[in-house]
């Protein structure tokens, strides 16, 4: 015990020593870094500087695409990202306390919000009968037994749509080569040869034609009407505007025509980051974004008033799928006390330049969330969350997919169904619990509607079961352009595959998704029927001719995560010449850690 108490009392002197050493450098350090970056800060984000980076970019951009596009590069997103930096990322005490760090907590301008203070807050009250995080994959089971002992389940049959991008002007023969950012149009400049021509239902290099959605009524022959529908946004095609009514154009268009034609289609909807002008930027801080503004008036028809209201304001809602006002009794019977979440999953994207200088938080979408999901559960309700953007993407900033991830664990009992779109690619994500990572829900990405950038125009049919809201299939329906634009006839969207009957899943649950995903690390037949369906089976990719041990590794790591930072550790990522290893970095620190001002 003596020597045990020396030993303490040695320890304690050099911890004081360190303490009185650290408080008289530290004020040195952090008054080094402050004027060091402020001199820099002011040298590299002022004016000046903005005005020469924008002629930069905009040289630069000329040698690609035209005067006009880069004159809206230019201005919309250079001199906007600087700004944003001077607000944030390289404020002086931000950097030099938070990035650094060179200066002490204690004492300077910031408190930095910590995800792990995050996990314990939300999952201190979590329910005893969820901690085994095996909730879901119990109710799968429930399921199976009750199907194998003979009995019938009641279906809900649903279609998840995502992006449409839309060309409005798409023409046929036009230039699919034309050196713009959006090609296929008349205004294009004439093709030089055979293989440039745009196709007659379509072109890879070019977004969607419009056409190909008129062909989806053969789709609804096949598979039934659906009780309802989740669309899940990016409308326009991929120009860059900065006036709101072109950019929900095709929104609205595409609404007016679904309103028309069909008057008494429930539909779910949410926006993506293309409605916006510019593309990608939303402004949280305003009271009525003008983009919101247009979309919810044209939305209005399939939302209650309280939730349109609810979206207007702040540009995410939710809302009981049984108020939707194009319902009809037996989906209100089928529904339950089931709510549609929609979320803005714009406070996510590395794009969405004015996140940069958001410090928590952005149009606090989490303390919503987070009231919500608790309202939900002492309501017993469940709910079918729906958004643009999956956590789980390396577009996704992690202070904010690491934060869902705590939210879908805490409520892994309420959330049923989580779908997304974004990435033009059939993807799934599974959702690990944050303490034993066990596998405890499955973030679903369907493909896109447009060809663009080589893919098949596809959309989703999902059976839910309609007792628990949970998968039971899904399905992908697809239109191929090479064949489309050889014969007419094969202008129709037809069933492509099912995940259970491809991948010779037991169910669609959280466990059977991480035993498909831990069996690409070894099995490369699988990983290439994976890597066909990502890219709808598109030229070049059907199926890719190989996936070694590096593919296999990578689409392992990107399905059994969702959240990005946990892809790169499970990648083993150390060479740093890697462009998305880089990129997935520069961007966690272009948007820093969540903080408050003191």
């Amino acid at each position: 015990m003596f020597l045990v108490s020396v030993l303490a009392a040695e320890v304690d002197k050099v911890e004081t020593k360190s303490n009185i050493l650290y408080s008289v450098i530290e004020p040195v350090t952090c008054g080094i870094c402050k004027a060091t970056l402020g001199g820099m800060a002011y040298a590299l984000l002022s004016e000046n500087s903005i005005r020469f980076f924008e002629n930069l970019i905009y040289y630069g951009c000329t040698l690609l695409f035209s005067k006009d596009q880069c004159t809206k590069v230019s201005a919309a997103y250079v001199g906007l990202l600087m700004r944003r930096f001077r607000v944030k990322t390289f404020e002086p005490n931000y950097f030099c306390q938070v990035q650094v760090p060179a200066c002490d907590n204690k004492r300077n301008k910031y408190t930095v919000l910590e995800k792990q203070d995050y996990e314990k807050r939300i999952l201190a009250d979590k329910p005893d009968f969820i901690k085994d995080n095996n909730f879901i994959n119990n109710l799968y089971k429930e399921i199976n037994e009750d199907i194998e002992a003979g009995n019938d389940r009641e279906t809900i049959l649903m279609y998840h749509f995502s992006d449409l991008h839309w060309n409005i002007n798409y023409t046929e023969g036009s230039n699919n080569n034309c050196g713009e950012i959006v090609c296929c149009t008349p205004n294009s400049k004439p093709p030089t040869k055979e293989s440039e021509k745009a196709g007659k239902w379509g072109d890879y290099n070019c977004d969607a034609n419009p056409k190909v959605v008129g062909q989806l009524k053969y789709s609804f022959n096949q598979t039934g009407k659906p009780d309802f529908i989740v669309w899940t946004g990016d409308n326009p095609d991929h120009g860059i505007y900065k006036d709101p009514k072109i950019s929900t154009e095709a929104t609205v268009i595409i609404t007016d025509m679904i309103n028309a034609h069909s008057k008494n289609t429930t539909i779910f909807p949410i926006h993506g980051n293309h409605e916006f002008d510019p593309m990608n930027i939303q402004d949280f801080s305003l009271e009525v974004d003008p983009v919101i503004q247009i979309v919810a008036n044209a939305w209005k028809h399939w939302m209650t008033e309280e939730a349109n209201a609810e979206y207007l304001k702040q540009s995410f809602y939710s809302m009981m799928a049984y108020d939707h006002p194009s319902t009809t009794d037996e989906f209100k019977r089928k529904m339950g006390k089931t709510r549609i979440i929609g979320y803005n999953s714009n406070d996510c994207y590395v794009f969405n330049f004015m996140l940069a200088g958001e410090f928590n938080d952005p149009g606090q979408q989490f303390e919503w969330l987070e009231n919500l999901l608790s309202q939900m559960e002492k309501d017993g309700e469940v709910g079918i969350f729906i958004g643009h953007m999956s956590p789980g993407t390396s577009d996704c900033i992690s202070e904010v997919s690491s934060r869902l991830r705590v939210l879908f664990d805490r409520y892994q009992h309420i959330l049923r169904l989580n779908l997304f779109g974004h990435t033009h690619n059939e993807e799934f994500e599974v959702i690990r619990s944050v303490e034993d990572r066990k596998p405890i829900g499955v973030n679903h990405l369907a493909s896109s509607m447009t060809t663009f950038t080589n893919t098949n125009p596809s959309f989703r049919v999902i059976t839910l079961d309609a007792e628990t809201k949970l998968p039971l299939k899904i399905e992908t329906h697809m239109l191929d352009i090479v064949e489309a634009n050889k014969d007419d006839a094969n202008a129709i969207f037809s069933h492509h595959h099912e995940l259970t009957e491809d991948f010779n899943m037991e169910d669609l649950s959280p466990a059977s998704f991480l035993k498909v995903t831990e069996g690409f690390m070894n099995d490369e037949e699988s990983a290439r029927k994976y890597i066909q369906n990502f890219y709808s089976s598109a030229p070049g990719y059907n199926p890719p001719p190989s996936c070694n041990a590096k593919c296999r590794r990578q689409r392992s790591c990107q399905t059994s995560n969702s959240v990005y930072s946990d892809t790169r550790k499970c990648m083993k990522w150390v060479d740093y010449t890697d462009v998305w290893l880089i990129a997935s970095h520069l961007f966690d620190f272009m948007n820093g850690r969540w903080v408050t001002q003191n």
